[in-house]
């Protein structure tokens, strides 16, 4: 799925690993390795540098520049060098049945690099101590839902990466589902992300309509593969002072954080078990149990049409309390509902009976 900027990360780790041999490498080595040209190995090496990796020239070889990190960095760095580094049984234990679990680097560059760290994991242990590996593995299935092929966007994504790495501004097409259109803006991006099997882009707007009073209001969600075309510019910018992404997409219900809501919702005896047991995103403020088993529950969260669709998932067993805009916004759809599949009855399909139309319009004026 995100094959893209994970090739992206392969080739800044292959500068790396060229760069901290002992007597660096060349242009022409990095070009070899990259198999790229000249002028993107330099590309590599400034983003290095702007990462902060300490970049030395080291003389010349035949009239060639050679460059490398300097010495005391590659000693701190744990990819390259670690002296007296021993792995406890636990410890691989415990790597192994991380690495077991592993979905994001799964039809990317970064799985061959996996594989080959198991099998040297697995290299140190004894039979029976993979025994005790395989049955650990055992305990937990990966769960490994479809994922959407991004091989169409690979130019996009390494552009993204490319911007992301060296914080660079970009010029983005992309098309709108709310808009229902093309538009062409400014971002600065920021971060990749997944969500239920697809790739999406934290950016922040260059250019906002209207003023804002906090950084969060600037930020974006981009899908990935609605991007149309993309262009890189000279122009850098500096990462959105305060910003915790993790944070914010650990508030928001889905991928959108910039729609707070707060529900309240009756859940029936049935249902109500489901929800109690499970951590929801956002900050539960009330999940009260009442006398005949049902639940009251209410949540901050964000991301109205994520919550809404969640709601509606429970069919009867739910019923909307709070705010009375998204009550009604239920009622309206539950009555739309029953328009769609009131032709099919008439034409004398099996179904179960609902309510009559004019019970649903009593309900929307009860609800008003």
């Amino acid at each position: 799925m995100a094959g893209g900027y994970f090739q992206q990360l392969e080739k800044l780790l292959k500068v790396v690993e060229c760069l901290a041999k002992h007597r660096g490498a060349r242009i022409e080595d990095l070009q070899d390795a990259l198999g790229c040209d000249e002028r993107t190995v330099y590309r590599w090496i400034n983003v290095l540098e702007d990462m902060g990796f300490p970049i030395e020239e080291v003389g010349e070889d035949n009239n060639k520049k050679r460059y490398r990190l300097i010495d005391t960095y590659v000693k701190k760095m744990p990819n390259i060098s670690i002296p007296d580094f021993r792995l406890t049984l636990s410890d691989i234990l415990l790597l192994r049945l991380i690495l077991s679990q592993d979905r994001i680097t799964l039809g990317t560059p970064l799985k061959q690099r996996r594989d080959d760290i198991v099998k040297r994991l697995c290299a140190t242990l004894t039979e029976k101590e993979k025994n005790l590996v395989t049955a650990i593995e055992n305990l937990v299935v990966p769960n490994r839902k479809p994922q959407k092929d991004y091989s169409e966007k690979k130019e996009i994504i390494d552009v993204l990466t490319e911007a992301i790495l060296q914080k660079r501004r970009c010029s983005v097409g992309y098309y709108s589902f709310s808009k229902k259109k093309f538009s062409r803006f400014p971002i600065h991006p920021l971060h990749f992300f997944e969500s239920q099997g697809g790739l999406y882009v934290m950016v922040q707007l260059v250019k906002m309509d209207e003023p804002v009073s906090d950084v969060v209001d600037t930020l974006r969600v981009l899908a990935v593969e609605r991007i149309h075309d993309i262009a890189i510019t000279k122009e850098t910018f500096e990462y959105p002072k305060g910003l915790n992404p993790v944070d914010l997409l650990s508030k928001a219900f889905d991928v959108v954080w910039n729609q707070p809501v707060r529900i309240k919702v009756w859940f029936s005896d049935n249902a109500a078990p489901y929800i109690k047991e499970r951590a929801w995103p956002g900050k539960v403020l009330q999940c009260e149990e009442q006398g005949d088993g049902s639940l009251i529950f209410e949540l901050e969260t964000s991301g109205y049409g994520d919550v809404k669709r969640w709601i509606l998932s429970f069919g009867s067993d739910a019923e909307v309390l709070e705010p009375d805009s998204l009550r009604k916004d239920i009622l309206q759809t539950c009555h739309e509902m029953q328009q769609r599949y009131t032709p099919r009855l008439a034409s004398g399909l099996q179904a179960v009976q609902g309510p009559s139309e004019m019970e649903v319009c009593q309900w929307a004026g009860a609800a008003s």
